[in-house]
């Protein structure tokens, strides 16, 4: 497990971006820097009920979050964390998660 999960910046103007782009949605700046958001506040949740290909799967609840830093992102929920939940993120495996900021 990795605390926060990487975002890009854009050189040129800062902006943060999630996932990384070609191009600067904002100026078309062609050069990032890695960052980390590490907390967001949770705008949305879904649950992922089916897999195709996954014979045992289990319902999975996933959840849009707003960061700190401004991009939301998509993230797989550790617990029961409801909309407006502030979450601390985190990675495994290279997949965003996130759980209740305690």
């Amino acid at each position: 497990m990795t605390a926060g999960v990487g975002i890009w910046r854009c050189r040129t103007c800062r902006a943060a971006l999630f996932p990384q782009r070609l191009l600067c949605p904002h100026c078309q700046g062609a050069e990032f820097d890695e960052d980390r958001v590490y907390d967001g506040v949770v705008a949305e949740i879904a649950v992922i009920r089916h897999m195709i290909g996954q014979a045992d799967w289990q319902p999975r609840r996933i959840a849009n979050v707003r960061t700190t830093d401004g991009p939301a992102i998509t993230v797989g929920l550790m617990d029961e964390a409801g909309e407006g939940a502030v979450v601390q993120l985190f990675q495994e495996d290279g997949a965003p998660f996130g759980k209740a900021k305690r």
